[in-house]
């Protein structure tokens, strides 16, 4: 039986990597993960410098956990020197790990970006960032078996295969670009809008050297806002669409934000609750709660599975959790750039 999972566990995973049509990572709260979102949110920050880490931990209940881990650490740099413009320089590195056969993709990616001032208030910006990196996919070929294998009991490793995997691990390049648009009326209203593209050069991720599948581009359509109710309550909706090859998906929903000391402004001390639901259609609910502290903000999630895999996962689904840090290098208003960015 054990033998018969690893084959199931590699056909899955190998239906998403082999085929020119596979699916990206991606997390449930996508907006803590802004350089896998679109590269023109590069630096787009009120602060100087933002760092972010993002865990997901996804169908423990099926088979062995997936695991995705990220790092980020990005900077809003030339503020005050291109008039109302600024630039943002990031760093990403990542490394998802999926099932029995130990299938890795690890990458490291560099992201530049560009705001361009629609106004002289500091409060509405054009962007556009583009995002280049090497890319590492590998898997353990040792414990792979094929049904060739079988032989009328169950599968043997004795049996030789017939197949002839010569690039269980490799490297590629790849290329991403994006569009971003973000407005800001007041400290308590945000608007923003962008367009990620994602994988423009169409990598060769085949495992075999004779052959040829390219990777799909994903195209990435986020937005969301934030209002306020009272003087301590604010609304802040988000929805995200993607699709890359045959595969679609869209998640929407919205957070209830709480600030304890609204009267305190956008320069530390603040601290608020967060609390709301995200819905990716037809595939799961995702409850989520988040706290922000001065310049620290943490956010808890869990997808609830609501799909057909339901029989399978139990309704269970992947727990995820970001910590994001955000700092002033200056305490020059005048360096400062922006007097708003969008709430994410």
């Amino acid at each position: 039986m054990h033998n018969l999972k690893i084959t199931f566990i590699f056909s899955f995973v190998l239906l998403f990597s082999w085929s020119s049509q596979g699916q990206d990572v991606h997390f449930s709260q996508f907006y803590n993960s802004p350089l896998t979102l679109n590269p023109a949110l590069t630096g787009l920050i009120l602060e100087d410098v933002r760092a972010t880490a993002n865990y997901r931990n996804q169908w423990a209940s099926v088979t062995t956990p997936y695991e995705t881990m990220s790092a980020s650490a990005e900077f809003s740099i030339l503020k005050g020197r291109l008039y109302d413009d600024f630039v943002g320089v990031g760093l990403l590195v990542m490394n998802d790990k999926a099932g029995d056969l130990n299938f890795r993709n690890t990458q490291a990616q560099i992201s530049l970006s560009y705001s361009k001032a629609m106004n002289g208030d500091g409060n509405h910006y054009l962007t556009a960032g583009a995002q280049f990196g090497i890319v590492q996919q590998s898997f353990n070929s040792a414990d792979l078996l094929f049904d060739s294998q079988y032989d009328g009991v169950g599968l043997n490793s004795n049996i030789i295969s017939g197949e002839n995997i010569d690039r269980a691990t490799f490297f590629y390049p790849d290329f991403s670009a994006g569009l971003a648009w973000f407005y800001v009326p007041n400290p308590e209203m945000s608007f923003y809008f962008g367009v990620g593209m994602f994988h423009l050069n169409r990598p060769n991720i085949s495992f075999y050297t004779a052959h040829r599948d390219r990777l799909s581009t994903r195209v990435t359509l986020h937005g969301g806002l934030e209002f306020p109710i009272t003087a301590s309550l604010s609304l802040v909706p988000r929805a995200i669409v993607i699709s890359q090859g045959s595969y679609f998906e869209a998640n929407v929903g919205s957070l209830i934000k709480f600030s304890v000391h609204p009267d305190y402004g956008v320069d530390y001390g603040n601290t608020a609750f967060y609390i709301g639901m995200m819905y990716r259609v037809g595939d799961a609910f995702i409850p989520m709660a988040r706290f922000d502290y001065n310049q620290v903000s943490i956010t808890a999630s869990y997808d609830v599975n609501v799909s057909t895999l339901d029989n399978a996962s139990r309704g269970n689904g992947g727990f995820e959790l970001s910590l994001v840090y955000k700092q002033f290098l200056s305490d020059s208003p005048a360096k400062r750039g922006p007097v708003g960015c969008p709430t994410f």
